[in-house]
């Protein structure tokens, strides 16, 4: 059965959340920074402490083909010994930074025994919600469960505002 919960900052998931935020912000700065520099035109990308990826425009297939992997969902890998995939590596550690995988939410109950489990975490006007199915077990501390219909509200207001 699936629950919904605000997760508070007695909850380690909070700032966990928050630091991946953050984190996130910074590393975009460093990739904004970095493709200007090598030459990438592509806006679109996804990176880790080791890899990056991007959907190639015309241009970079042109500028960068011989070093990019086969593509995988539109994405395509720089190759890790390429300039670029050193130069990747280099940013990063000249910005003193790691990129930090999102938080699963999952991970946080003390009852999780593995299969399968659907979850949501999304944060509105500073304050971080949670969605767990099935949410078998005590919610850890800092898990306040809340109605379905108060869960859904917000998730509509929060499309409404980006919209």
């Amino acid at each position: 059965m699936e629950k919904y919960y605000t997760v508070t900052e007695e909850c380690s998931l909070h700032k966990d959340w928050f630091d991946y935020k953050e984190n996130a912000d910074q590393v975009n700065e460093v990739y904004k920074e970095f493709k200007d520099q090598v030459g990438v035109e592509s806006k679109e990308y996804y990176v880790t402490d080791r890899e990056v990826y991007i959907v190639p425009t015309e241009k970079d297939n042109e500028m960068f083909g011989s070093v990019l992997c086969t593509p995988m969902n539109g994405l395509r890998k720089f190759r890790t010994t390429s300039k670029v995939g050193k130069a990747w590596v280099k940013a990063l550690k000249d910005a003193g930074l790691e990129v930090k995988r999102r938080p699963m939410p999952i991970i946080y109950f003390r009852s999780f025994g593995g299969g399968s489990y659907k979850t949501r975490l999304f944060e509105q006007d500073g304050k971080l919600f949670c969605s767990i199915d099935p949410a078998d077990g005590k919610a850890p501390e800092g898990f306040v469960e809340m109605k379905a219909s108060e869960f859904f509200r917000i998730i509509e207001e929060s499309e409404k505002a980006s919209a």
